[in-house]
């Protein structure tokens, strides 16, 4: 499928997703966000991949959506990009394979939101991590669940300053995994999609669902999920076979 606004590619277990408007530092319009989705969907169904690396093409990883293209019309929110009909998170698709973030430049509003939906940061030093929503009277969408990846007080100066944090403070608050220079961003991002892909993959999307969808369970609605999705997985010939390789001292 022709994309203008990704750049989609498939090498070997390991999907890669480039936004792709760099001249407007990746930010997202509709027809990103509609690409956007379709690739989640095939990433999701596409069984020889693994592992998702997502980037932006050029000096920034996304600066969040278009508000050129908001400013058009009436505004609702069912036309959110983030939470709206048609958004463009992956766990809104049931993508329960790991993604990888490779962070630079501006890392904004939906662009932020689309790391924090990411499994694994890895940035530049150059990064800004923020949410500007609010200089241009516009709510910070992701209030309600930025505190799942950033210290509340530290969410707080984020959303209602608009002072973004850079990538060494969001490594120290635990937000970005690894910091490296902008010519090895792609190799480290490789390099751990790679050590993912060492393990068992059934096991790891599993892995994957149960940490996403029990966030917000009690106690034994979550233990219940645990018992639905791991015997399938637990029994499955891949695992059989990962448990006889592992006595044998194998891969």
């Amino acid at each position: 499928t022709y994309m203008s606004e990704i750049i989609y590619e498939k090498k070997g277990h390991i999907a890669y997703i480039k936004l792709n408007r760099p001249k407007s530092l990746n930010a997202i319009n509709r027809s990103l966000a509609d690409e956007l989705i379709k690739v989640w969907v095939d990433f999701r169904e596409d069984k020889n991949l693994w592992v998702a690396v997502l980037s932006g093409e050029g000096k920034s990883f996304c600066a969040g959506a278009d508000l050129k293209e908001m400013e058009r019309g009436k505004w609702e929110f069912r036309q959110s990009l983030l939470f709206g009909d048609e958004p463009i998170g992956p766990s809104n698709y049931k993508v329960w394979k790991p993604i990888i973030a490779a962070t630079k430049g501006h890392v904004n509003g939906a662009g932020l939101w689309l790391a924090c939906e990411s499994d694994i940061i890895i940035s530049t030093d150059n990064a800004l991590f923020g949410t500007r929503e609010v200089r241009a009277n516009v709510p910070v969408l992701v209030a309600p669940f930025i505190s799942y990846y950033i210290p509340r007080s530290i969410a707080a100066d984020i959303m209602f300053s608009a002072k973004p944090i850079n990538a060494q403070r969001a490594y120290q608050v635990g937000l970005v995994n690894k910091i490296v220079s902008e010519d090895q961003l792609m190799i480290e991002a490789t390099n751990k999609a790679e050590e993912i892909c060492g393990c068992g993959p059934l096991s790891v999307w599993a892995s994957k669902e149960l940490f996403l969808r029990t966030r917000d369970m009690d106690y034994q609605s979550a233990l219940s999920l645990v018992e639905q999705i791991s015997p399938p997985v637990w029994n499955s010939e891949d695992s059989i076979e990962a448990k006889k390789a592992f006595a044998e001292k194998r891969k």
